[in-house]
């Protein structure tokens, strides 16, 4: 448990400080956390521009208003996004996300962890700038990992999709990065 606390610690430590230890040495893991987060903020502002001129969605509008806004937002956004790939988003942290999955699953029994992955959608493999099927469920990833994992602005979350950590964009329903294999297998 106090590994899992560590973990959290580096993860959400504040700013400029999270890449450098004492004595001006550059925290590789944090260094690369930083950079997600700065991708991830890139992101959401290109999703702002692109939303400039849909019309704003109100609570009481009606199921068809707000899929008409969810469609248009994400054909900006893939249009916007044409050449995106997996891993544009994820970059190089996406062995750090895999080591935190992985931890997670050793510290839990084998028929907890098949239990925790019984919601998670089995298409697999996702695609960049896809929507995340509508028939799917929305599997909630297990508050122990989600802890350990670097904190989403509001709007986007973490889904899984098979053994895949799937980026979501909720507003617009697209998969906008995942990380391949990012569960591993289970033994039964």
């Amino acid at each position: 448990m106090a590994a899992a606390f560590a973990a959290a610690a580096w993860i959400i430590a504040p700013g400029r400080s999270i890449a450098q230890e004492a004595g001006g040495k550059v925290n590789p893991q944090a260094a690369r956390l930083h950079a997600f987060t700065a991708r991830v903020d890139e992101y959401l502002a290109l999703e702002k521009k692109l939303q400039t001129g849909l019309p704003q969605v109100q609570p009481s509008d009606r199921t068809t208003a707000v899929e008409q806004h969810r469609t248009e937002l994400a054909q900006r956004i893939r249009d916007a996004r044409k050449g995106s790939r997996q891993g544009d988003l994820f970059g190089d942290t996406q062995p750090i996300l895999k080591e935190i999955i992985a931890r997670d699953a050793q510290n839990r029994g084998v028929r907890d962890a098949y239990a925790a992955m019984q919601e998670v959608p089995a298409q697999s493999p996702p695609a960049v700038n896809t929507p995340y099927p509508d028939k799917a469920p929305l599997a909630t990833v297990p508050p122990l990992i989600l802890v350990n994992l670097p904190r989403l602005p509001d709007g986007l979350e973490y889904r899984f999709m098979g053994r895949d950590l799937v980026l979501r964009d909720q507003a617009s329903n697209l998969i906008i990065d995942f990380v391949p294999g990012a569960v591993p297998a289970l033994k039964k």
